[in-house]
């Protein structure tokens, strides 16, 4: 199975979350994904404080001979950002659950079980 690693950015003073993800990025494995994830992680926080971001499991024939690289424009982190919190202009993003027979980390955002 190949990945796509999916972060999201979250309002510090409500439970939305903006609608449109700050990055999205392919990898060729499950695990690589993992791996990623903590760099992927810090490298949104300097753009917004509160993020998200999980590995979703895709068949492997999706992303083929592609490398998937999205980010958002920072203009729209900024003008989400400044929003008042419970402004209606802002929709939550919905986090899909993995795939069950994929391994997971207890800790997500630590090393990966070995």
């Amino acid at each position: 199975m190949a990945a796509l690693l999916v972060i999201v950015a979250c309002h510090s003073q409500d439970t939305s979350c903006l609608d449109e993800p700050v990055s999205v990025v392919s990898y060729d494995s499950v695990t690589q994904c993992f791996m990623a994830l903590p760099k992927e992680l810090d490298q949104a926080r300097k753009l917004t404080n509160i993020v998200y971001g999980d590995c979703v499991p895709v068949d492997a024939e999706l992303v083929a001979g592609k490398s998937i690289r999205q980010t958002i424009n920072p203009n729209r982190l900024t003008a989400w950002s400044s929003q008042a919190a419970g402004d209606d202009a802002v929709n939550p993003q919905a986090m899909l659950p993995l795939a069950q027979d994929i391994p997971i980390p207890l800790d997500r955002y630590g090393s990966l079980p070995e």
